[in-house]
């Protein structure tokens, strides 16, 4: 009975009404049509066996469908009451076959004599944040996927939930490997599609992994085993997750709910780069610029990149969002060194998450090239931090980054843990000082002490340095008679758009004006009566 059940797909509600009737009318309408012609009452237990062998007959020349009905009505009692399913292999949730119903048709199945095949595996790793902050959701969503899973199917292969939010695929049967290989693959594109409800639209987030069958006897709890170990990631590491409080719920949802939007803000034009000029005050001029990337929400207005980058990280969003982020810089670089800057340099931010592309150096490459650039006009940003997640991965790209001409800056210098003997390696070409020690660098001495030792430390290394996040007048200043000269913050402009930073640029007067003596005094006497 179980294999019945395992093998059997769901029905809709109207085929199974149908149904229901046939085996009604095959079992108690003779009963009706025996008592309505035998009134006597002598006769009612013959009547009762007839009843019985008619109702019997029904179930063994339908055993099929009368399986699937019986255990779809003993589920959906169980999930009522709360009761445990009884089918053996069911799981509570919308009835799906479990990982004993699976060990059960390997264990038949597994011999010598079949052929290589595969076990598949298919996770939606954003499931458990969705049960963190609606599990009725999160549930929906799962059986949704489970529907749309099996109808890619059909009856030709097996199909098990072996975990919370895993299910397993069985391709065992006519075929090769190299087939079900492809079929896999094939699902784990089709399955992407958004999953919509009455008040939900989820963009299911997959892992897919698989086990080859050896022509050894292997027991199928270690075939079950293989195939989920697969779905582990390299570089991920493991820990122990942060209960969720109930005051936590909020901010869960709200997250939740912008991973989803990122899905659709590339294509809905709602992510832009907004730009901020390096100067150099030694020439007074504007020697290139950031791109920074912005995320103008239709409802919610312009988010804090402190808030949706990270989300970017963690949902595995940033290799889409950096290929256009690299192509969106490009163009604009193009654009503006065909209007008479020849010598500007575009500096573009790298996320720890992208250093994970085994492509990412070709892929830059190739990018650049396309849009008629010349490497040494592109200036690559990698923040300390993110430099020291993985140094041996670092230093290999950074350093054949470097043999390809391409500028190399370490962001936020000062803010990390970094050792110097492993920095002195790095094949950087830029430091730039972290805000953090900028900020009133006029009023702290600590702060004097630092800037002035990593100006020092560029100096020695031959390589260039810029203060990042000045804003007064007074830092400037400071910063100058340390030996710096090159300057990046509100001070001088915030990051703009590519129109405004085009106008500002262009006036002849403003670095002169922003540096005159009339600018400091003006300065000073804001802050002393403000």
């Amino acid at each position: 009975m179980k294999r019945f059940i395992s093998w059997t797909s769901d029905g809709s509600q109207k085929a199974d009404a149908l149904w229901f009737c046939a085996l009604f009318t095959l079992g108690f309408v003779p009963l009706a049509l025996i008592i309505a012609f035998v009134p006597s009452v002598v006769y009612l237990p013959t009547c009762y066996v007839l009843a019985a062998v008619c109702v019997g007959l029904a179930i063994f020349l339908f055993r099929d469908k009368s399986a699937y009905l019986a255990n779809k009505f003993f589920a959906s009692t169980a999930a009522k009451t709360g009761a445990e399913p009884k089918a053996a292999g069911q799981t509570l949730l919308t009835g799906f076959s479990g990982q004993e119903t699976l060990l059960s048709i390997l264990a038949e199945e597994l011999t010598p004599a079949l052929p290589p095949t595969l076990l598949g595996i298919i996770r939606i790793s954003n499931y458990d944040r969705m049960a963190a902050i609606d599990v009725a959701v999160a549930d929906r969503v799962l059986s949704a996927f489970h529907e749309r899973l099996q109808n890619a199917l059909g009856k030709t292969r097996r199909l098990a939930r072996v975990e919370r939010n895993c299910f397993a695929i069985w391709f065992g049967g006519p075929g090769d490997l190299h087939a079900a290989k492809a079929e896999l693959q094939a699902l784990s594109y089709a399955l992407t599609q958004q999953i919509r409800g009455d008040a939900f639209t989820i963009e299911p987030e997959l892992e897919v992994g698989s086990a080859a069958t050896s022509q050894q006897a292997e027991p199928p709890a270690e075939l079950i085993s293989r195939a989920l170990a697969s779905l582990a990631k390299p570089g991920v590491r493991g820990g122990v997750l942060d209960p969720v409080s109930e005051g936590s719920r909020t901010d869960l949802r709200r997250r939740f709910a912008l991973e989803q939007d990122l899905h659709r803000a590339i294509g809905n034009g709602e992510l832009a780069l907004h730009y901020q000029p390096f100067i150099d005050t030694s020439e007074m001029r504007v020697t290139g610029a950031e791109a920074l990337l912005r995320w103008s929400h239709p409802e919610l207005g312009a988010i804090s990149p402190g808030e949706f980058i990270p989300i970017l990280e963690e949902s595995g969003l940033m290799q889409d969002v950096g290929i256009w982020v690299l192509n969106t810089a490009c163009r604009q670089l193009r654009e503006w060194r065909g209007a008479g800057s020849p010598d500007f340099k575009m500096a573009i931010n790298l996320s720890a998450r992208q250093l994970q592309n085994p492509d990412l150096k070709n892929m830059i490459g190739r990018t650049v090239y396309n849009h008629g650039l010349s490497p040494s006009s592109i200036e690559l940003e990698l923040t300390e931090t993110a430099a020291m997640e993985d140094s041996a991965l670092t230093l290999e790209l950074f350093s054949s980054l470097r043999e390809a001409g391409f500028s190399l800056a370490i962001d936020d210098f000062g803010s990390g843990y970094s050792s110097l003997s492993y920095l002195k390696n790095l094949p950087f070409s830029k430091l730039k000082i972290d805000r953090e020690f900028v900020s009133f660098v006029d009023q702290s001495n600590a702060s004097r002490a630092i800037c002035k030792a990593l100006l020092e430390l560029a100096s020695g290394l031959g390589i260039s340095a810029i203060a990042e996040g000045v804003e007064r007048r007074e830092e400037v200043d400071a910063l100058a008679r340390m030996g710096c000269t090159s300057f990046q913050g509100y001070y001088f402009a915030k990051p703009m758009d590519p129109v405004s930073f085009t106008e500002l640029t262009s006036n002849s007067d403003w670095l002169a004006e922003v540096c005159s003596p009339a600018a400091a005094m003006s300065n000073e006497l804001k802050r002393r009566y403000s």
